[in-house]
């Protein structure tokens, strides 16, 4: 699955012209495999559990979220993987900065669904109004920031750290 992330990111980069970053499109890339994960939850949760959309939806999100921390962790920022304790700080990190995205996502979803009556569009809507906010928020304070001092490349901050 990594591999083939990587090259349909590579792809995308080419198809763009080199306009957006390798790592948005890989993002991307991911995201839309959350996109996947978000629906596949938000269909199973309102069948089996609740049919509720707003609380539905939230877990599809979290789901979700999750999901894209640890496949972005593995693929998108290969050059700058968190390990040992990192992963979890970061998890934590990343599920605190993308709360607002996460949020609006609600917030937009519920209203076109209270509107519309349709879960999945209105899911989608808000997936993609979250989408950039995420990228550019977890990319700066996630994997660049706390990569600064530990990756796997990076032996001495994982002893000093006690990984």
């Amino acid at each position: 699955m990594i591999k083939v992330i990587g090259l349909l990111s590579r792809l995308g980069q080419r198809m763009t012209l080199g306009l957006l970053p390798e790592t948005l499109v890989s993002f991307l890339v991911v995201g839309a495999m959350g996109v996947v994960v978000h629906i596949t939850v938000l269909k199973v949760v309102i069948t089996l559990l609740t049919n509720r959309f707003v609380y539905a939806n939230l877990a599809a999100m979290l789901f979700a979220a999750t999901f894209n921390f640890f496949v972005n962790n593995e693929s998108t920022f290969s050059q700058t993987t968190l390990v040992g304790r990192r992963v979890l700080l970061g998890y934590v990190v990343y599920m605190g900065i993308t709360g607002l995205g996460l949020m609006l996502s609600l917030f937009i979803s519920t209203h076109l669904y209270n509107r519309h009556g349709m879960p999945v569009p209105a899911a989608l809507a808000g997936i993609i109004a979250g989408a950039f906010w995420n990228y550019g928020m977890s990319y700066t304070f996630v994997w660049k920031l706390l990569s600064r001092t530990s990756g796997r490349n990076s032996s001495a901050a994982t002893v000093a750290d006690g990984d």
